[in-house]
């Protein structure tokens, strides 16, 4: 009996399956039992699936028309609005007399620009300043842009006839008296080419190619008639037609805004997507189409090529299961090692390689970002020291040198004064004291910034109006250098969470120093930027001469300035507040070719 037992005991353990066995089982019943329900379901069913998920493409596709739409009418109105805000259109109340409002209209209608024409109206109605001789004097008056804009509002419409028999969007803008801002003195009105937006269903079309999605893109007026069309792919040209009239679903009604979907057009066996542009003053609608023979192209191939993709896929998953059995131990050891290399030397030479997206290749990346952060605590710990240690070296300087620092100087002042005036050489010394024992005090009151941060008022801050502010102050500083301030600052920004004053200073500070380190015709550019991990921010970038990677090192190092001058304290300020604000500053720069920093600050949505 004993002898049976062992002898059951040993057969159970020669017949107990290894792993890759189980892997091949368990590739087999997963593919081939999902498969064959999969098979018998999806030949009833994908027309249906094929036609929503098609569909849905389309309404995307639709969608981003739409809103690339919204932004060019949103772009250009800002643009005729910001002309109409030029302090020369004040020379409307005088008729434009030395015609400096015309040349500038015709220079805003040259080299390309999307504008057929611009006219400039007084209070009145008539045309003072005009891009065409032949508008000048007209009186537009009873047109309906001219009352709109000469009551105080913006105007928008279109398609309507410009000057020329060509089709455009009329554009139109007050102009307020510079110095009675609620005082309309004339209009600005500017006709758009309409045909910009066949070149733009032009482009959307090109762009779905990409996709391997062919499909006809047009825009829809508010009475339902097609205003513009791409070159029809399928069927025949659209524009001009009603398409409500013609029994259209999608054109049955005008949209809300932000509107999106789909609809299966029965009478001409199309496939819509459809979207409103998000701008109520238009009540556009972005249409765009495919016929159903096309879009159920793949059902067809798919009721012939089922069998031998799942044959394919079953020999694949097979394959793959013996591969994964001996493949298992690779990452395994690549984390082992990795985590000997933490262990002894406290940082990884190289982060462990990603090679799937399973739990392996999770615990991977969850490594790498243990490891990341890790060495970033690493980093900050020596930072904190290192501003530690100046603190207490600023706070001892403060106190042993200020004040016989105030006394030389006062003594130098005194001496200064008593001087007699037949030595000017003389007087230039003691003005050398004065001002060396003031760039002495500047240095000790930054040390003392160091010692003692200041806690960050932290709230919700758009960085748009901080960004700008910055800009705003430094407007004349570039100008007298003959610098140009390029502004890429964007309005619709995620607010950070920041004391806006600190960041004020963060921005005003890494401004000021490309400013100091650009020659005369150099450009400083500001813009915002979005990062990863819930983080946006800025960047400043110069044309300047750059940094070789041997200073990049020292960029933020106390007291290391390549200035003449400097005291080498603003950088390691700013990465102290950027620090503060648990947020990012780093630097890339390249001889030669000027130099970019970048800040990054947690929004709210990060928590």
């Amino acid at each position: 009996m004993q002898r049976l037992s062992e002898a059951q005991a040993k057969l159970s353990e020669a017949f107990v399956p290894s792993l890759r066995l189980k892997l091949l089982l368990f590739a087999f019943l997963l593919v081939i039992v999902p498969g064959v329900v999969f098979a018998l379901m999806s030949i009833a069913s994908a027309r249906l699936a094929l036609e929503q998920a098609v569909g849905r493409q389309l309404a995307e596709v639709a969608h981003d028309t739409a809103t690339d739409v919204a932004e060019l009418l949103s772009r250009e109105q800002k643009n005729v609005a910001m002309w109409a805000r030029q302090d020369l259109m004040r020379e409307v109340l005088i008729g434009d007399i030395d015609k400096r409002i015309s040349r500038l209209l015709v220079s805003l209608t040259q080299n390309g620009s999307p504008y057929l024409d611009l006219v400039c109206i007084d209070a009145s109605g008539r045309a003072v300043a005009a891009s065409a001789p032949s508008l000048l004097g007209s009186d537009y008056s009873g047109q309906s842009w001219s009352r709109a804009a000469l009551a105080g509002k913006t105007f928008l419409a279109g398609p309507r006839q410009a000057p020329g028999d060509r089709a455009a969007l009329e554009i139109a803008a007050p102009i307020f008296d510079p110095e009675r801002g609620d005082r309309v003195i004339g209009a600005l009105l500017g006709h758009y080419d309409w045909a910009r937006f066949t070149a733009l269903t032009e482009r959307v079309q090109r762009n779905t190619k990409v996709l391997q999605l062919a499909v006809d893109v047009a825009l829809l007026g508010a009475d339902g008639s097609v205003l513009a069309e791409a070159p029809p792919a399928h069927g025949v040209p659209l524009l001009g037609e009603n398409l409500r009239t013609a029994g259209w679903r999608a054109a049955q009604r005008p949209l809300p805004v932000r509107h999106a979907g789909f609809v299966r057009e029965q009478n001409v066996d199309t496939l819509v997507g459809f979207s409103a542009v998000p701008r109520p003053e238009a009540a556009w609608t972005a249409l765009v189409m495919q016929p159903l023979r096309e879009a159920f192209a793949p059902v067809d191939r798919l009721q012939r090529r089922l069998i031998l993709l799942l044959c394919g896929v079953l020999l694949s998953a097979l394959g793959v299961a013996l591969l994964l059995a001996e493949r298992l131990s690779g990452p395994v050891h690549e984390l082992t090692e990795a985590t000997r290399e933490i262990a002894h030397a406290g940082e990884t030479r190289h982060p462990v390689p990603v090679r799937s997206r399973d739990e392996i290749g999770q615990l991977a990346i969850a490594f790498n970002a243990m490891a990341s952060r890790l060495k970033q605590a690493q980093d900050d710990l020596v930072a904190a020291a290192k501003f530690a240690f100046v603190g207490e070296v600023a706070a001892g300087v403060a106190h042993e040198v200020r004040t016989p620092l105030g006394i030389l100087r006062s003594s130098a002042q005194i001496l200064g004064r008593s001087l007699p005036a037949d030595r000017p050489e003389d007087a230039e010394l003691v003005e050398m004291i004065i001002g060396e024992v003031d760039r002495i005090d500047r240095v000790i009151e930054g040390l003392l910034e160091l010692a003692r941060p200041r806690t960050p008022q932290v709230e919700l801050t758009p960085l748009a109006p901080v960004l700008t502010r910055a800009l705003d102050f430094v407007e004349g500083q570039a100008r007298e250098q003959g610098i140009v301030l390029r502004n890429e600052i964007s309005q619709s920004q995620r607010p950070v969470r920041c004391d806006p004053e600190q960041i004020y200073q963060v921005a005003l500070n890494l401004i000021v120093n490309g400013l100091q380190i650009l020659p005369r015709g150099g450009e400083l550019t500001v813009r915002t930027v979005s990062g990863g991990d819930g983080r946006v921010g800025f960047e400043i970038v110069d044309n300047g001469p750059g940094m070789p990677p041997d200073v990049l090192d020292h960029i933020f190092t106390p007291f290391f300035t390549m200035r003449k001058g400097g005291t080498g304290l603003g950088l390691a300020l700013v990465q102290r507040v950027i620090q503060a604000h648990q947020g990012t500053v780093s630097v890339e720069s390249t001889v030669g070719q000027g130099t970019t920093f970048r800040v990054e600050l947690p929004t709210a949505e990060r928590d």
